[in-house]
C-alpha cells in the first residue's frame, strides 16, 4: 500500500479541482485538553473555511486560522 503525505497528494491531484491541505484548528476544548482552548464550534469553522475553498484556492499547504504555516 502506498501512503501519501498532503504535499504528495496535492501534487498528484494538481490537474483536478481537488484541494489537499493539512488544517490545524488550534487547541480545542475537549476532554483530551482539559477543556482548554477554543470551542469545538470555533475549530469547526476553521476547518470548514478550508473545505469550502474556491477553485483557485491554495493546495499543498499547512494552514490554520491565521493562514499558511511553514511546513
Amino acid at each position: 500500500m502506498y501512503t501519501y503525505n498532503p504535499i504528495m497528494l496535492a501534487y498528484e491531484l494538481r490537474h483536478t479541482s481537488f484541494k489537499v491541505n493539512a488544517v490545524n484548528p488550534g487547541q480545542t476544548a475537549t476532554d483530551f485538553t482539559g477543556h482548554t482552548g477554543h470551542s469545538p464550534a470555533h475549530a469547526a469553522r476553521v476547518v470548514v473555511k478550508y473545505v469550502l475553498l474556491p477553485a483557485d484556492g491554495p493546495t499543498g499547504q499547512f494552514v490554520s486560522e491565521d493562514g499558511a504555516t511553514p511546513w
